[in-house]
Parts: C-alpha cells; structure tokens; sequence
C-alpha cells in the first residue's frame, strides 16, 4: 500500500500540510488537528496508542482463519504496519487502532475445521523458528493459541496432518519473524538461549537451512542434525546463515551482532563468498 500523495486530499486536510502544502488552509488544518491532540492528551485520551490492543485483535482475526492479505484490505494498513503492530513495537495513531479494531472477527465455519493438510511444512517453520531462539510459548502467544497445542503440533513430528487455517498462521508468522532476532522483540536472552540449546539438541534445522520451496516439499531433508555436525560443517552454517542476512540488507556490523561474531570474522567470511559469486559469474559467462 502506497501513501496518499497530496494532490488527492483537499485543502485544509493536516495530512496535506504533512506531505508539504503551506497554504494558509493547510496551515490552519494542521493548527487545528495539533489544537486537537493536545486536548486529547489533556483528559487522557493520547491519540497515540501502544500496540497491544490492535495486535490481539490481529491475532483473533488470523485465528478466525483470515489471512493476512485480507486483513490488511479490511483494515487499510501496510504490511510494515501489521508486522510492527504483531511484533508490538512503537506506538500507532488511535485512528490505526480503531480501523483495526473495528474489524468483526468471523466465527469458524464447519468447512474451516475440515480441511487439513499434511503437516510437516508447518512444523518445519515452527522448528526453525525455534532454533532461531523464539520459544515455544512466546510462538503460542503470538499465534493466539495455548502453548501445549502448539507443543503437540511441534512434537507430532512431520508425519503428522495440521488443518489449514493452522499452516497458514505459522506461514505468515514464520515470515514475519524468520529474520528477526527475539532479544530485539521483548524476549529474555536466557529465553532465547534455551531455545537454541533445545533445538540444537533435537536437530531441529534453523531458517538459514531452508529455501522457501523446502518447507513444504515432503521429500527434503533438512541438511544435518545440529548435534552432529563438524567444525567445518558449523563453519558452512555461519556463511549460511551470513549469507541469508545478507539477502535483507543488514550491513556487516548488524549481522555480527545478531550471530554473537566480531566483524572482522563476518567480514571475511562476506569476501569470501563474493569471491566465490564472481567465480561461478565467470565461469557462466565462459560457457556462455
């Protein structure tokens, strides 16, 4: 969703003096809605709200069985919005809250309860989710469910069938929270580290592992149980999971940080695969 550009609101309007018209009408729309706030503020009524109240009802929504396209058609907000509001950082204007909502939760339809489908895509996310350091309660918490049922889904194992509202929940919330590190989103380091361990010592596979394709084809295997591997092999998991960092633009010195490295150490191993990039660049362009 693209911003409303200036010429389509009306003189007057305080988003118009926003996005840069200094008439006198805009100017005094802009007085009048700062006028507004203050009153608001005043007598406890900010017109800045913390995220928690929109992001329950998100969730509520998801657990009706919307996906989340839907739920931002209905509700008018941005991508980048929905995830910052499920992640429940910042605050969001009043007015974004009550679009949110103002939104009916459906109630579940015979037919939604139905329908399942193999589960070994959806407990797959949830493993690598664990193994980033997300925890199998704050898992739960977000996807509006009790933590022994989400366990049950996870300990089911592959083999296992999961109704299709569930796998489309943990796939939305898989890409929302498959690239970000729990410590920056209100989890415990102590929580996150028992994470880690518990699935370090199950051999639960983490995000870098995977392609998006892989989840949800029955005949991969993820690449090595986490106990078992090598020196080397640890070392080919750090340039993975560099290199899938890398893909959503961290600089070197935020992807030392995520990992626990220096950046010296992030640093060589980002040469290092650059150079390998160049070298299969030139030998396609040989055979070509």
């Amino acid at each position: 969703m693209t911003a409303i550009p200036a010429e389509s609101l009306e003189h007057g309007d305080f988003r118009r003096y926003r996005r840069g018209c200094r008439c006198t009408k805009c100017r005094a729309g802009a007085n009048r809605q700062n006028i507004k706030n203050r009153y608001l503020r005043q007598t406890g009524r900010p017109a800045m709200r913390p995220t928690d109240r929109a992001a329950d009802h998100l969730l509520l929504l998801r657990a009706a069985g919307l996906d989340d396209k839907t739920i931002r058609q209905h509700t008018g907000i941005c991508p980048d919005v929905m995830y910052r509001i499920l992640r429940r950082e910042g605050v969001i204007h009043a007015r974004t809250e009550a679009r949110i909502t103002h939104v009916p939760v459906p109630a579940p339809t015979a037919a939604r309860g139905r329908a399942y489908i193999p589960g070994h895509g959806t407990v797959r996310r949830l493993r690598a989710l664990v193994a980033a350091g997300w925890y199998q309660a704050e898992l739960a918490r977000r996807l509006g469910k009790q933590k022994e049922n989400l366990k049950q889904i996870i300990d089911r194992g592959e083999q296992g069938q999961v109704a299709q509202y569930v796998a489309d929940e943990v796939r939305a919330l898989y890409t929302e929270l498959h690239d970000q590190k729990p410590e920056e989103h209100g989890v415990s380091t102590r929580y996150a580290e028992r994470a880690r361990k518990l699935a370090a010592e199950r051999g639960w596979a983490p995000p870098a592992y995977f392609d998006d394709d892989d989840f949800d084809n029955p005949d991969f295997v993820p690449a090595a149980n986490v106990t078992a591997l090598k020196k080397n092999d640890l070392g080919a998991l750090r340039r993975a999971e560099i290199e899938h960092l890398e893909q959503f633009g961290l600089s070197e010195h935020e992807i030392a940080e995520r990992l626990g490295m220096t950046h010296s150490s992030v640093r060589n191993i980002v040469l290092e695969l650059r150079r390998g990039q160049r070298r299969i660049r030139a030998r396609e362009g040989a055979a070509a």
